[in-house]
């Protein structure tokens, strides 16, 4: 059987088995990126199903549609990194918290973020200050692994 052969005798619902399958695929390969493939494969199925189209155009059809929901899925859907991390330390100079564990200049404290800074809600912190829990803090510096507070306004 040549290549001309077996693409003439693609039917539209081949392409509807291999979308359920690469969207299967996606259970054992979560990068949620062969879903696409998957749903454009569907699409084309559907589209081969109305319209006589030729084994070429249905691939073309694929393949565009392919390109689209991929792109579409990291432009508009994929929700960005809300962690910071990776930023530089200028980034979290002046981000406020709450202290949960009392701070002074000779004992370590704990501070709560409202939203995570470097990918945890919670730091270890020092200050030149003595904080109390449930007052509010203001980040003046990066040390290492902690952070060092002084009491915000």
């Amino acid at each position: 059987m040549d290549l001309t052969a077996l693409a003439n005798s693609i039917q539209w619902w081949h392409w509807v088995v291999l979308g359920i399958v690469l969207m299967i695929s996606e259970l054992f390969i979560p990068t949620f990126f062969i879903f696409w493939f998957g749903i454009s494969a569907v699409i084309t199925g559907l589209i081969a199903a109305l319209l006589p189209l030729a084994f070429a155009v249905q691939l073309l059809c694929w393949a565009i549609l392919s390109v689209i929901l991929v792109f579409a899925w990291f432009r508009f859907f994929k929700q960005p990194d809300r962690t910071k991390s990776g930023l530089s330390r200028e980034a979290f100079i002046g981000q406020r918290g709450m202290i949960i564990k009392d701070v002074s200049e000779m004992s370590k404290g704990e501070i709560r973020f409202q939203h995570p800074i470097l990918g945890s809600d919670r730091w270890p912190v020092i200050s030149d200050d003595t904080i109390k829990t449930g007052d509010k803090a203001v980040i003046t510096d990066i040390i290492g692994q902690m952070l060092k507070v002084s009491r915000s306004q």
